[in-house]
C-alpha cells in the first residue's frame, strides 16, 4: 500500500537575515497543543546566494531550528542544519533544506540565523521558511 504524499506549504514566511555579526529569527510557527504532531510535518528552509559584501571570506552564517512552548522559542533542537561560509572573494550559494519535525516536538517552532566572523549586513536578504506536508 503506498502513501499519497502532498508537498503543501503552510505559514510561509520570508525572514530577513541577521545585520553584521547578530541574529535574528522567523516567526513562531504554533504546531498545536496536541502532544504529538504528525509525522509527517516538516520545517522548510531556504536561503538564497549572498554576495562577499555580505559574507566575506571566512566568515559564516549557521541556521538552526529552535523550538519551546512559548511563541517566541529560543531552545535549539537542531544545530546547524545549514552552514554558509563566504569562500573566494564569492560570498556562499544558496541552500535550502526540508527538516522533519519530532512528534513529540514542542508546540511553537522557528528558524533561527546566526551571523559570526565580522559579517556584513544581510538585512536586505531574506530567507524563506514554512511547514510542509
Amino acid at each position: 500500500m503506498s502513501r499519497e504524499i502532498i508537498d503543501d506549504t503552510y505559514n510561509e514566511t520570508d525572514v530577513a537575515l541577521p545585520t553584521s555579526d547578530g541574529t535574528s529569527y522567523s516567526t513562531g510557527i504554533d504546531l498545536g497543543a496536541d502532544s504529538f504532531k504528525p509525522e509527517e510535518m516538516e520545517l522548510f528552509i531556504e536561503v538564497p546566494a549572498l554576495t562577499v559584501t555580505h559574507l566575506p571570506n571566512a566568515d559564516t552564517l549557521t541556521v538552526n531550528i529552535v523550538a519551546g512552548s512559548t511563541s517566541t522559542p529560543t531552545t535549539v533542537i537542531a544545530a546547524s542544519i545549514l552552514t554558509f561560509t563566504g569562500a573566494d572573494g564569492s560570498g556562499a550559494a544558496g541552500a535550502s533544506v526540508r527538516y522533519r519535525l519530532p512528534s513529540d516536538c514542542p508546540r511553537y517552532v522557528r528558524a533561527q540565523f546566526v551571523a559570526a566572523g565580522g559579517t556584513g549586513d544581510m538585512s536586505a536578504v531574506d530567507a524563506e521558511v514554512g511547514l510542509r506536508f
